[in-house]
């Protein structure tokens, strides 16, 4: 497989370009913090949230599967 020569080449070696602003979170070198506010939690707070509901949702369907069951099964003819 060939390259054609106007391709540019890549090296570890070479220094990043001079247009390249360093923000105030990469020169710090810490991890960015937790935002409570931010769409992201929101969303996991929802979404703990919803799964709580399903949890308590469950069991009530069963049990209401359950009795329609019940409630619809026939035994058949009954000999006295």
């Amino acid at each position: 497989m060939h390259r054609s020569s106007s391709a540019a080449k890549v090296s570890g070696d070479n220094p990043p370009p001079q247009n390249h602003r360093a923000t105030s979170d990469e020169t710090s070198g810490e991890l960015p913090t937790y935002n409570p506010q931010s769409y992201i939690a929101i969303k996991e707070q929802n979404q703990i949230r919803s799964a709580g509901a399903a949890i308590h949702l469950i069991p009530c369907l069963l049990v209401i599967c359950a009795i329609i069951l019940w409630f619809f099964s026939d035994s058949g003819p009954r000999m006295h």
